[in-house]
């Protein structure tokens, strides 16, 4: 994490200054042992070595050991020098992106323009968006791949059909008959899209808002239908996403470097999903999950896949840099990122239809759903300049190259994540990072397995506040859980018992 001035812009005449900023590169640390042999005729040579760890906690327990060893001459934080100079920033002609303070310097944003004067993106990198599909936007529709659509259950997809190549958006509106009623209706959300275009939105056309990515490609996978999606569908999507065979269905062309699941559900971390996200981070594809809109802290609470392994969790922070009251929390998160809250939402793409597609729109909504993709569009950033580093590797950088929070935030001991998602930062360092294919980032998780037969399903939920980001999980065998419950008591008590008996005879 670096302090929110490390890039201060300072310049005296025409001199540049060349400081060293807080950061270090990848958790390095830089040692001088003493000679091993010392006499008054001979002195054996010192080196330096360079040391990398997988975590700031392990470089610095390390420090502490090295600096008090007698064995030891220097020891010292392997620091980044930047130059820090005024100069002409990239700005984006888009004629809505004064309202896009996501992307701009607040102590919430994520600082794009800083970003961009090193990259606008690569049109070879691929972020695949799994969501309720998208609708044709004119802002969107040139960054679009083919991609697929993997809702299975029929009353979900409200297309007529099950799983085809059509990732197009329909709609996912609720009303009075449908499964998951629950005494109101709801109009579309056309989630999808909106994500999407927070990741790569057509940018500096003279139109509408621009995408953290400039230049990446959007892979619409539609894994969410009217009530939400199913834990396989989504799996299975994860998987086609990132190019691993799924049977029944075409090999995706396209395979997508980075993933976006901006959804989520109570619960733990299925089996299947964790298997399907194994598979993907092996085709060297990045998952970004959103924490959630439970209020939850994520230490205590299931909420998958939030909590499954090798994925970057994203929680929310608002334009003044503070937790939204809705994000989910705990060390599980890794970073946060905008997402509104507090009087401030993110703008994006949208529709005006209620039901079915009508007219191209912008909207403003708020929710870790629009957390995760901010993001999503900075890992591909980093993607871009370095094609070469491994999912553990981005992850790390991502969340070492964080700005700290501001005081007061609501984000104490890591309860956020390392700090607020920082674009140019990140790209720096994945600029000088070499690929290391044995690196393996540190996580915190509670990830667990759940009967894949209970076919759960996970949904994007809205509310009047706009809050997206999932916060439902449905449970197709709700209704014999209570049976459930008392087996497990019962069969924890006759394990007790067998255990107590076992002690009292030796």
């Amino acid at each position: 994490m670096i302090v929110r001035d490390s890039k201060a812009k300072l310049i005296l005449g025409a001199a540049v200054l060349v400081l060293t900023t807080s950061a270090s590169a990848k958790n390095r640390l830089i040692i001088k042992y003493r000679p091993v042999i010392e006499t008054s005729q001979f002195k054996s040579k010192s080196e330096f070595v360079k040391k990398k760890f997988a975590s700031k906690e392990e470089m610095q327990k390390e420090y502490e050991a090295l600096k008090n060893s007698s064995m030891v001459e220097s020891v010292e934080v392997d620091a980044l020098l930047t130059t820090q100079q005024i100069h002409a920033e990239a700005n984006s002609s888009d004629s809505r992106f004064s309202e896009q303070w996501s992307l701009g310097r607040s102590d919430g944003g994520i600082e794009a323009q800083e970003a961009w004067d090193i990259t606008k993106g690569s049109s070879s990198t691929v972020v695949a968006v799994i969501d309720t599909g998208v609708v044709s936007h004119s802002d969107l529709n040139s960054k679009l791949l083919p991609g697929y659509d993997m809702v299975s259950d029929l009353s979900f997809a409200n297309d007529g059909n099950g799983r085809d190549n059509d990732p197009s958006d329909p709609g996912d509106w609720i009303s009075f008959g449908d499964s998951c009623y629950q005494g109101q209706s709801r109009n579309s959300t056309w989630h999808g899209t909106h994500v999407a275009g927070i990741i790569a939105a057509s940018s500096n056309n003279s139109k509408g808002i621009a995408g953290v990515n400039w230049n990446a490609k959007i892979l619409p996978v539609r894994a969410l239908g009217k009530c939400g999606g199913y834990t396989t569908d989504i799996a299975d999507a994860v998987k086609w996403a990132a190019g691993v065979s799924v049977a029944g269905t075409p090999t995706n062309q396209n395979p997508a470097s980075v993933i976006n699941l901006s959804l989520g559900g109570s619960g733990p971390c299925s089996a299947y999903m964790q298997d399907a996200i194994n598979q993907a981070k092996s085709k060297g594809a990045v998952v970004v999950v959103a924490a959630g809109n439970s209020s939850a802290n994520l230490d205590t609470t299931d909420f998958t896949p939030a909590n499954c392994q090798g994925v970057l969790v994203v929680g929310s922070s608002t334009q003044n840099g503070y937790k939204s009251y809705f994000s989910n929390y705990g060390k599980v998160v890794d970073v946060s990122a905008p997402g509104g809250g507090n009087g401030s939402s993110v703008l994006s793409l949208g529709n005006t239809g209620s039901t079915t597609p009508s007219s191209e729109s912008y909207v403003y909504q708020s929710g870790t759903s629009m957390s995760a993709p901010h993001v999503a569009g900075i890992v591909s950033l980093m993607k871009g300049v370095n094609p070469g580093l491994y999912p553990d590797q981005l992850m790390a950088l991502v969340k070492e190259a964080a700005k700290s929070f501001p005081w007061s935030s609501g984000c104490e001991d890591g309860e956020c994540g390392s700090g607020i998602a920082l674009a140019w930062r990140a790209i720096e360092l994945a600029q000088v990072e070499s690929p290391d294919s044995t690196f393996r980032d540190t996580e915190e998780t509670r990830a667990g397995t759940a009967p894949i037969s209970q076919s759960p399903t996970m949904s994007t939920s809205g509310d009047s506040g706009g809050l997206c980001g999932s916060v439902i999980y449905k449970d197709e065998s709700k209704n014999n859980s209570a049976g459930g419950s008392l087996f497990m008591v019962i069969a924890f008590a006759l394990i007790s018992i067998s255990l107590l008996k076992k002690k009292i005879v030796a």
